[in-house]
């Protein structure tokens, strides 16, 4: 298959930032910080209009859907991320860095977060168990 073929297959951000959202806030907004409920909405990202920004009451501090998680400041797109925690177990590193288009080092680089946080990140854990496959 080309690699336009398997394009088809990576989820759309908006799609993933969803699924982040449901797990991750599903009991309400709590600032990653200072562990405060006492949050308000404060606009989206510009250049990523998908991703809601906050503000905490409590610490003043700003930040967004990702924030702490595996999925922040990464180079690569949400869609990416989420194919390669989907395919982990049934594909090599090579072979989706050649699906995705992506050098292996990232693919690599991204794959080893998720089996070294996969037992102690609460939202990757969730996310891994949900069947957003």
């Amino acid at each position: 298959m080309s690699v336009e073929v398997y394009k088809l297959f990576i989820p759309k951000d908006e799609e993933c930032i969803e699924v982040i959202r449901r797990v991750r806030w599903g009991n309400g907004y709590i600032c990653p910080y200072c562990g405060s409920k006492d949050v308000v909405l404060k606009g989206k990202e510009r250049r990523k209009p998908y991703i809601q920004r906050y503000r905490c009451n409590s610490c003043k501090r700003h930040f967004n859907d990702l924030t702490g998680t595996i999925f922040a400041k990464k180079r690569i797109t949400l869609g990416e991320m989420f194919y390669i925690a989907k395919n982990l177990g049934n594909s090599s590193i090579n072979q989706m860095s050649k699906e995705l288009g992506r050098d292996y080092r990232t693919v690599h680089s991204f794959a080893k977060e998720i089996m070294e946080l996969s037992e102690k990140d609460n939202l990757l854990k969730k996310l891994l168990e949900k069947n957003w496959r």
